[in-house]
């Protein structure tokens, strides 16, 4: 039992509970709320059986014609609602409370009841209108698989909610103080069960889970039972032993906890031409009250409602099917996926995914800003929201520990660098050796041109594509901030996976994580010609991981790592490596040289200068590195340009690793040290 007597607050005082309302009181408030709502008759029934005082709701609405409604403004439109207190024994709290969205299992991720526990269903859906042709009416329905799947989904998100937001001490010693929004919500059963209709929490989740566990009801049980005459009983003996001052510790809770304040909204006015229904309007009200305190949803649930409700909105404009809607969210499972005629590869769908939400495309773009505006007050849609946005759809792919998929998070929003946000592209459904097939070829390209910077859509997919198994696997990681932080390379994955994507050993690698991944082992490094690498001492494939990434595709400009080995292409690498670091050298000492400040706080370079001889000296061994260097770039392009385009099945899988054509392109160092070799001549 829970005690409560490190409370520093006085237990407010409670008071005999009235009489359950007898069925002709009721009754006339069904009829009243159906005049004046238009609520169907098991909607109306389950808000008259719910309210304490049914004759004092009547007078509140007064005529139905113009009733008496609280109005709360959101976006498209204008909700209705009534003030009152309903018995909590009456309502349930939201089996899919938003609180728990990035905990959930997809069906994309986990067969349902072939994991854990937290997989043994699928997730409870999104409610939608319980009238899909008239939207704009104040009830909302859920489809469930079975009584089984809501009992389920509730004890999960009720063990969440009372880990996470555990109301329990304040409401056992206040009651509930403030009120929670309730809806009349229809759960359909596909089972063949029939429809049960019952008040349920679209806020206010964490307080009435506090009141159930309180109560010691089972929360999925309340759409079910027929209790009246076993609540009259209850309510009226609680009364009674306190009137009689014999009333427990419990009975004082129970006091405080059978009626809790409500808001019950039962109507919906849409402005103008807006489109949003009720079921959106709902989010909105319930998502603006989440941006500030007491208890913030956090980036993790906020991004993951949002992603749905852009998912919704990109459904009503027609831009994307329903099939495709319940693919992106994650909600069919892998075998579902592909009977649809839609990948299955996870890291296909993170690319379709990044690009619905990175598009240019000026219908999506304001489908997502209307869906991201109904939910929040932000008034931009950043490049940065869309990462998240994208993230939290891609991770319903991942079923790892939530602190794992947590980081994962935290490092997959950075993994689409500007030029993913800047170019077009497509996420298509080629093959890995296709799209790198592509992509070498626009990298070649890139490298046999002066005016081509940017290599090319494919590219742009293939770095998009590899983000994912890279990241998921750990393979890559974003900053980790400055405590025990043994990474001197601050760049984000994006800008990792930039540079790859931009060089020919580069799109060998990608390709190579996105075929290891798939085959569900460790992603193996790869050389210039695709082969894969082997550890120092020959004892097996060397793998990839952060700090090789980084090393091996350092920005323009800086040095690779080191290469092991006395061939000439060996010897050639390592000796560009030391001209790129004797570069950054260079930069480093020329800047210390400005930074020594005088007595006077100016810099010494500034008054005193340096020798003219040997700033003359430095100076004419600069210009011929110089010279040296655009001849060096020239050969390089023209190397490229005599190059033939690589040919089909250059990328086939034999063994799992690539097979370049000789004749096609060579080596890249060899053909740098032919360039060299051109140089000297």
């Amino acid at each position: 039992m829970i005690t409560y007597s490190d409370e520093s607050v006085l237990p407010r005082p409670v008071e005999a509970l009235p009489d359950y309302a007898n069925a002709r009181s009721r009754q006339t408030l069904v009829e009243k709320l159906k005049a004046a709502f238009r609520l169907s008759d098991e909607a109306a029934t389950t808000i008259a059986n719910a309210v304490v005082d049914p004759a004092e709701v009547r007078k509140t609405i007064g005529e139905p014609s113009d009733p008496g409604v609280e109005e709360i403004s959101v976006p498209g439109g204008t909700l209705l609602g009534i003030r009152t207190s309903v018995w909590a024994r009456k309502a349930i709290p939201d089996p899919r409370n938003p609180r728990i969205l990035p905990a959930r299992r997809h069906p994309f991720a986990v067969d349902p009841g072939t994991g854990s526990e937290e997989s043994k269903f699928r997730p409870i859906p999104e409610p939608k209108p319980r009238d899909a042709g008239h939207p704009e009416e104040p009830e909302l329905c859920v489809e469930i698989e079975s009584q089984h799947q809501l009992v389920w989904a509730s004890q999960q998100a009720s063990k969440y909610v009372l880990a996470d937001n555990d109301w329990r001490t304040s409401i056992a010693s206040q009651g509930v103080m403030e009120a929670v929004w309730l809806v009349a919500t229809t759960y359909d059963h596909q089972d063949g069960m029939g429809a049960v209709t019952t008040l349920t929490t679209v806020e206010g989740s964490s307080r009435l889970t506090a009141v159930h566990s309180l109560l010691k009801v089972r929360s999925a049980d309340v759409p079910y039972e027929d209790q009246d005459a076993k609540l009259r009983t209850l309510y009226r003996k609680l009364s009674e032993r306190f009137e009689a001052g014999g009333a427990t510790g419990e009975d004082q809770i129970a006091l405080r906890c059978e009626r809790i304040p409500a808001l019950i909204l039962v109507g919906f006015r849409r402005h103008g031409a807006s489109t949003t229904g009720f079921a959106t309007a709902v989010k909105s009200m319930v998502a603006l009250r989440h941006v500030d305190p007491p208890k913030p949803w956090g980036e993790g649930p906020e991004n993951e409602s949002l992603a749905d409700e852009v998912l919704d909105e990109l459904y009503r404009q027609g831009l994307i099917s329903a099939t495709k809607r319940d693919y992106f969210a994650g909600s069919c499972t892998r075998a579902e996926a592909k009977a649809a005629h839609l990948s299955d590869d996870p890291a296909i769908r993170a690319a379709q995914i990044t690009e619905l939400f990175l598009t240019r495309d000026p219908q999506t773009v304001q489908a997502i800003r209307i869906a991201v505006t109904s939910q929040s007050t932000r008034k931009r849609i950043t490049p940065k929201l869309m990462n998240e946005l994208a993230t939290a759809l891609i991770l319903r792919a991942v079923a790892d520990d939530p602190s794992k998929t947590d980081q994962i998070r935290r490092y997959l929003k950075h993994a689409y660098g500007k030029a993913a946000h800047r170019e077009k592209w497509s996420g298509t459904d080629r093959t890995t050796e296709q799209l790198a097939e592509e992509a070498m070829k626009e990298v070649h390209q890139s490298y046999a041109s002066s005016n081509i910077t940017e290599p090319g859509s494919a590219s742009l997919e293939l770095g998009v594509r590899a983000a994912y198994p890279l990241i998921v696997s750990g393979r890559l990681n974003a900053d980790r901030g400055t405590n025990n932080n043994a990474q001197p390379d601050r760049r984000t994955p994006g800008e990792v996976l930039d540079v790859m994507r931009q060089r020919p050993q580069g799109i060998l690698q990608l390709a190579q994580a996105l075929k290891d991944f798939a085959a569900g082992r460790p992603i193996r490094a790869v050389d210039d010609k695709g082969e894969v690498r082997q550890l120092a001492d020959k004892s097996g494939d060397q793998t990839v991981n952060d700090i090789f990434l980084r090393e091996e595709y350092p920005p323009a400009g800086k040095a690779r790592a080191a290469r092991a080995g006395e061939t000439a292409t060996d010897r050639f690498h390592n000796r560009v490596n030391d001209f790129a670091r004797a570069m950054e050298q260079l930069t480093v000492a020329f800047q210390a040289v400005s930074a020594v400040v005088g007595d006077d706080g100016r810099p010494l370079v500034e008054t005193a200068g340096v020798d003219r001889k040997q700033c003359s000296a430095w100076r004419s061994e600069l210009d011929q590195i110089d010279e040296e260097l655009v001849i060096w770039g020239r050969t390089f392009q023209r190397m490229y340009q005599a190059a033939t385009p690589p040919d089909r099945g250059q990328f086939d899988d034999d063994n799992d690793q690539p097979e370049p054509d000789a004749d096609v392109y060579a080596d890249a160092e060899d053909w740098e040290t032919e360039a060299a070799a051109a140089s000297s001549n």
